[in-house]
C-alpha cells in the first residue's frame, strides 16, 4: 500500500454490501484496503414496501452494534475525519431509490431521524418521482419528484443521481440547490451503456459542485472487452476522461461491489426479467454460463467484477495505479476521498 493511500481518507461512494453481509470478515476487508468511509445503501428499495426497508435497517443496525469498536454510523464530515483518526469505519447510509417512501415526503424525516443521508430518486425504472435510465422514454422529474429535491435540500440530504435517466437527473440538478452525486456512474464516451452519464451530465454536476464516482463494475467499463480480461486501466480509462472534462476535483470511488453476495439460479433469471437494461452481451454469456453449469450460486464478484478488485482489500490497486498514470500525491488524495468529503461537508454540515 502507497503511502498516499495509507494517508488518505478513503471514500467509498457506494456500497453495495448486503446488511447480513456486514459481518468482522468484511470490516477486516475494508482495513486490509485502507478504506475509512463506506456509502452503505438499503437495497431492492423499489420493489419492496416500507416494512422490508425497516427489516433491513434493523438488520444492519444489529449488526454494527456487534461491530461497534470498530464502525460507527456518521451523519457529518467532521464524524468521519474522526473516524479516520481513530482507525474506525464510518458508516455513511442511504438507498439507491426512493419508491418506498410513497406519496407521502414527510416519511423522509423518519429515514432521516434514522441516519439516512443519501437518496436517489429512482433506481434504472420510472416511480413517482421521475425515470431510471433503463426506461425507453425519459419525461423528467414528475411534480412530485420536483418536491422530493426541494424536500432533500431542506433536510441537507444527498441527492445521488446513477440511476435516474438523463433527463431526470438534469432536472434534479438544475433544481437542487446544492451540490449532488453520481455515487457510482462512468462516462458513456467511453462506455455506451444506459448506465453511464455523457459529458453534458458529467459538467452539469460539476457546475453544482458535485462528484463523479467511478465505478469498476464490468459491464460499465467497457462494452469490449470481457471483464474478466479487463485490468484497472481500464478503469483509470473512465477517470482520466472525467478529469479531461471537468477537472479532478469533481472526481471519487464508487465501487458498488456487493461482496459476500452470491446470485441463485433464480436471482439471474427474475434480474433478467425486472431489468433487462442491467447486462451487456459479456454479462449474459457469463450468467448463461453459469445457468448451464448446473450450480447452485456464483459470487457477485465473479459475474460483475474484473478480477483485480473481487474484495474491499484490493483498493489499494487503484492508488498504484493512479500514481502510474502520473497524478500527483495531492490529486489521488482527492480522487480517493477529498472531493466527496467536500460535498458531504457541504450538503450535511460540517
Amino acid at each position: 500500500m502507497l503511502p498516499v493511500h495509507r494517508e488518505s481518507i478513503v471514500i467509498d461512494g457506494l456500497n453495495a454490501i448486503f446488511p447480513k453481509n456486514f459481518d468482522q470478515n468484511y470490516v477486516d476487508h475494508l482495513r486490509e484496503g485502507g478504506v475509512n468511509v463506506i456509502h452503505v445503501t438499503i437495497p431492492d428499495v423499489e420493489s419492496f414496501s416500507t416494512t422490508y426497508v425497516s427489516s433491513e435497517l434493523t438488520t444492519l443496525f444489529v449488526k454494527m452494534r456487534k461491530l461497534e469498536d470498530s464502525v460507527s454510523l456518521v451523519t457529518t464530515a467532521s464524524e468521519m475525519r474522526h473516524m479516520k483518526k481513530e482507525n474506525r469505519i464510518a458508516v455513511l447510509l442511504g438507498t439507491q431509490g426512493s419508491g418506498f417512501l410513497g406519496l407521502e415526503l414527510d416519511s423522509m424525516e423518519f429515514y432521516y431521524r434514522l441516519g439516512m443521508r443519501v437518496l436517489q430518486p429512482t433506481y434504472q425504472q420510472r416511480n413517482q418521482f421521475g425515470s431510471g435510465c433503463g426506461e425507453k422514454k425519459d419525461e423528467g422529474l414528475s411534480e412530485l419528484g420536483f418536491d422530493w429535491v426541494e424536500r432533500m435540500n431542506d433536510l441537507h440530504m444527498l441527492i445521488s443521481l446513477s440511476h435516474a435517466g438523463r433527463k431526470t437527473g438534469l432536472d434534479a440538478i438544475e433544481n437542487s440547490k446544492d451540490p449532488v452525486v453520481f455515487s457510482h456512474s462512468n462516462a458513456h464516451a467511453i462506455c455506451k451503456h444506459v448506465r453511464n452519464i455523457d459529458d453534458e451530465e458529467i459538467r452539469a454536476c460539476a457546475e453544482k459542485g458535485g462528484v463523479i464516482g467511478l465505478t469498476p463494475v464490468g459491464m460499465f467499463l467497457s462494452a469490449d472487452i470481457d471483464p474478466r480480461d479487463m485490468s484497472v486501466d481500464d478503469y483509470i480509462r473512465h477517470i482520466d476522461h472525467v478529469v479531461d472534462v471537468v477537472g479532478v476535483d469533481h472526481v471519487g470511488l464508487g465501487m458498488d461491489l456487493a461482496e459476500e453476495y452470491f446470485y441463485r439460479r433464480e436471482d439471474i433469471v427474475a434480474k433478467r426479467s425486472s431489468l433487462p437494461t442491467l447486462t451487456n452481451t459479456f454479462l449474459s454469456r457469463k450468467e448463461d454460463e453459469f445457468l448451464a453449469s448446473g450450480k447452485e450460486k456464483i459470487p457477485f464478484a465473479e459475474i460483475y467484477m474484473p478480477p483485480w478488485i473481487q474484495k474491499m482489500s484490493d483498493m489499494p490497486v487503484i492508488s498504484d495505479a493512479l500514481a502510474n498514470a502520473g497524478y500527483s500525491d495531492q490529486e489521488i488524495k482527492k480522487i480517493l476521498g477529498e472531493n466527496f468529503l467536500r460535498v458531504f461537508e457541504r450538503v450535511f454540515g460540517s
